[in-house]
């Protein structure tokens, strides 16, 4: 076995690789670039060896090295990379971490004698309980029974470390799982989720899933120490899931370094402490390696929304919203899209004010708990991006809290969204236990904030809004800043900063708990037409586009003609792309259209918002989407809507 094993090793050491090799196109000094494997086979030695998904042959782990060689990779230790954080030195051109999941033994059996061979420093990650010896000397492994010589002995384990060539790494002691995380069973990863005790229906409490957290990683560092290896100062992330809230745990316990499984390039100047990896598997060509190896992300392309209503899914009837809910991530995969603005908040009368939400929270009563359900559901099944649509203001929390007051009236204004005052620090506290709540029990990738983040040129009076105005030095009334133009102008100015600053506050409130790429977490936001077309409108919505744009991964403009009563609604739709385009970057702008006309009621034809999204689109705007979709109905028609609006090459149906 041993001379076939070399014999093939010198065939591919000697020969080189015939793939087409990489172009000049270097990264940056001082940036590295991880690759994540996991399990190796010899096909040829274990046929019958059963095989689980990331799993690779020697062979191509043996192709991967020898293209590192040929294209002058190196490998790194991740001492190298702290000593360079650090200072002390710097990091080789084309700089290259290599690390390995799970702790098969083929770490010690494949993977060891190569990193031997080619002088490759590497990173093994350890799942404690899975070297726990068992009397049935069988290993529970997700959903199956597989026998324990699959997995590294501390014996392995410390031979390895001796060798200089290998450290090891956390991977929990028993987080490598998906735990209970809502009322309908679907299973999420263990570190980052608080489970749902589906007998007693209710969640863990964060107090409680913290508790859970820091006793599993505390136990993995104790086992390894205990098994004479030292104390990890890595902690790489069961399915690469995690939050700063983890993230934080783990540097408590001693793990300043956490890996997930965002894609990307690695700075050594890099302020977080969220190491990125590409996740290798068989199929990956040399081409996409090399890709990789030099730092190109995969083409993303133009974004397509569908912007979907929790309110139209509810049911009082089980049966019917599980059948809702099926017909919505039906449609959407079939639409062929890759984004949906998904409605976390009820409002079933239409009024933009949340009188409930869709998820567990402190505040406000849960109409139903779906939300973590169906975006769980729209992110496996349908394949999409998920932003949370949440409100900014618009809470209905009573009496206890302030509202915005319109000058005029002394009370909020009966034509406009009741919304919660954000300078009052009860509010904002409130709002954002709110969105800690959203991160902590959902799980989404963006977040979408609501049309109602805006303040009128009467608003707001409330005495915390007054004092704040003082302190921008305008004055002690609404009516004194509304008397001087040029203080309207600044007034205008601070108030969009504010409401800005204060939709940033709550994406960090949200990312404390947010799994998966939390702390990566996408921001939109809605911004009226008006602020758009007419800048001088940013006094009446404390709107402005530019502004937004600095702030935001994309402003979601309301390019809504019927609501704004326009005459010709194709010539206004070609006049705000064209503004908007001459104001910001395409690509952060998602143009969102109108199937609906709330004037009327009626539905729009799909063959006219098929025609405004050829009119946007030849006017170069590349990212749009429409609300309202009613899946139920089927309106507007998939057919003749798709052919403008998937960005996928194929449909199948579901």
């Amino acid at each position: 076995m041993k001379i076939l094993f070399w014999l093939t090793l010198t065939l591919f050491i000697c020969f080189p690789l015939s793939a087409a090799t990489s172009t000049n196109n270097e990264r940056a000094n001082n940036t590295y670039v991880v690759l994540c494997y996991h399990d190796f086979i010899d096909v040829g030695l274990t046929p019958n060896l059963r095989i689980f998904p990331d799993t690779l042959t020697r062979d191509r782990l043996i192709e991967h090295f020898n293209w590192f060689k040929q294209e002058g990779y190196n490998p790194v230790s991740y001492q190298q990379i702290v000593d360079a954080k650090a200072g002390h030195s710097s990091l080789p051109s084309k700089a290259i971490l290599l690390t390995f999941d799970d702790g098969y033994e083929s770490f010690y059996s494949t993977v060891y004698p190569l990193l031997k061979l080619y002088n490759y420093p590497a990173i093994f990650a350890l799942v404690g309980k899975w070297l726990v010896p068992d009397a049935n000397k069988k290993i529970e492994y997700g959903k199956a029974m597989i026998s324990r010589k699959r997995f590294l002995s501390w014996d392995q384990i410390r031979e390895m470390e001796r060798s200089g060539v290998v450290e090891f790494a956390s991977h929990s002691f028993d987080s490598h799982y998906g735990i209970n995380a809502n009322p309908y069973g679907n299973e999420q990863p263990a570190a980052t989720t608080p489970a749902y005790n589906a007998t007693e229906k209710r969640y863990e409490t964060l107090s409680q899933y913290n508790k859970r957290l820091y006793a599993d990683l505390t136990q993995s560092s104790s086992q390894m120490v205990s098994n004479l290896v030292k104390a990890p100062r890595i902690l790489v992330w069961p399915y690469g899931a995690y939050s700063q809230n983890s993230i934080n745990t783990a540097a408590k316990v001693g793990m300043p370094y956490t890996f997930s499984l965002d894609e990307g390039v690695n700075y050594v100047n890099d302020s977080g402490r969220n190491v990125k990896r590409y996740l290798i598997e068989q199929e990956m060509t040399l081409e996409r390696l090399d890709e990789i190896l030099r730092g190109q992300p995969e083409y993303e392309g133009p974004k397509r929304v569908v912007h979907v209503d929790l309110d139209y899914v509810y049911d009082p009837n089980p049966a019917v919203m599980n059948r809702n809910m099926d017909t919505l991530i039906s449609r959407i995969y079939n639409f062929g899209i890759d984004t949906v603005y998904l409605q976390a908040f009820a409002d079933p009368d239409g009024n933009g004010i949340a009188d409930a939400l869709y998820f567990q929270n402190r505040h406000l009563p849960v109409r139903a708990d779906i939300f973590n359900r169906v975006s769980w559901q729209l992110s496996t099944r349908a394949g999409v991006t998920v932003y949370a649509w949440m409100p900014v203001l618009g809470f209905n929390l009573g009496n206890k809290y302030d509202y915005v007051t319109d000058s005029r009236f002394n009370a909020p204004d009966p034509n406009r969204y009741l919304r919660l005052s954000p300078f009052s620090t009860k509010n904002r506290k409130a709002i954002n236990e709110i969105y800690t709540d959203l991160g902590a029990y959902g799980k989404f990738s963006g977040l979408l904030f609501h049309d109602d983040a805006l303040l009128t040129d009467f608003e707001d009076a409330t005495p915390a809004a007054l004092k704040q105005y003082q302190k921008w030095g305008l004055g002690k009334s609404v009516a004194n800043i509304r008397n001087n133009p040029q203080k309207m102008t600044s007034w205008s100015k601070y108030k969009t900063q504010y409401l800005i600053d204060f939709t940033l506050e709550l994406a960090n409130s949200t990312r404390q708990y947010l799994s998966g790429d939390g702390i990566e977490l996408k921001l939109a936001r809605n911004i009226y037409a008006q602020p758009v077309i007419n800048p001088k409108s940013e006094e009446w919505f404390s709107q402005n586009l530019v502004a937004f744009s600095n702030a935001y991964d994309y402003t979601a403009v309301m390019a809504m003609p019927y609501m704004e009563s326009a005459k010709s609604p194709d010539k206004w739709l070609g006049n705000i792309a064209n503004i908007a385009l001459k104001t910001v970057p395409s690509n952060k702008l998602i143009f969102e259209l109108q199937a609906k006309n709330w004037k009327n009621g009626k539905d729009i034809p799909a063959s006219e918002l098929s025609r405004q999204m050829e009119i946007i689109s030849k006017a170069g705007i590349q990212n749009y989407g429409y609300y309202p979709d009613d899946f139920i109905r089927g309106v507007p028609d998939q057919k003749t809507l798709r052919p403008v609006f998937s960005n996928r090459n194929t449909i199948g149906e579901y």
